[in-house]
């Protein structure tokens, strides 16, 4: 059976990381979200709060601040520490990754990929935010906004392709139009086939 690695782009608050989680599980794959956050810390052995305020952004191209240049340079070295534990990790195990551009790394180093997008209204994603993080709608309504232009930016302009839409990915699921049940069918039923493809 090949070696098929999975990865997982989502707007926030679309479940792509439960979705995730249980699909890792289901799978017997090792999963990776935040983790990476950590072991990229370790890697580049930075203070790990540098490599999360940096996590899925880019530095605002229109900002004029001095420390700009600074910044811009931590982005791009945390971009690659995360894509070289991506794929030392990749080497060791099948696993599923959970955005930091997974498919990109794990396609440059050859690996046969099956990358997965995971959507949902706006509407629905901020009151689940509500729900999980106590937060108020106006509060939440905008923590969705920026954390989705931030993923977008970052996806983009680390891999030239267009962040959250079909063309870009293997499989696309709105989860509003898709039962959960329906969509881990269908990507293990995927998974199973690329693996004996």
């Amino acid at each position: 059976m090949e070696k098929v690695m999975i990865t997982i782009g989502r707007q926030f608050g679309s479940g792509g990381h439960k979705i995730g989680e249980y699909l890792a599980n289901r799978l017997g794959l090792s999963y990776y979200d935040n983790e990476l956050i950590l072991l990229a810390a370790q890697r580049g052995d930075l203070h790990v709060e540098h490599i999360r305020e940096m996590d899925e952004m880019i530095q605002n191209p229109f900002s004029f601040d001095k420390n700009a240049e600074v910044e811009d340079t931590l982005e791009e070295t945390v971009f690659q520490l995360q894509q070289e534990v991506i794929c030392q990790l990749a080497e060791k195990e099948g696993a599923l990754f959970v955005g930091r551009c997974a498919d990109e790394a794990l396609r440059k180093a050859g690996y046969k990929v099956l990358s997965i997008f995971i959507a949902a209204p706006l509407s629905q994603r901020i009151a689940r935010t509500c729900r999980l993080q106590g937060f108020s709608k106006e509060e939440c309504a905008e923590l969705t906004e920026r954390k989705d232009s931030s993923r977008k930016a970052y996806y983009e302009k680390h891999t030239g392709r267009k962040w959250g839409v079909p063309e870009s990915y293997d499989l696309y699921y709105d989860t509003s139009e898709n039962d959960i049940a329906y969509i881990i069918v269908d990507i293990i039923k995927k998974y199973k086939e690329l693996c004996n493809g």
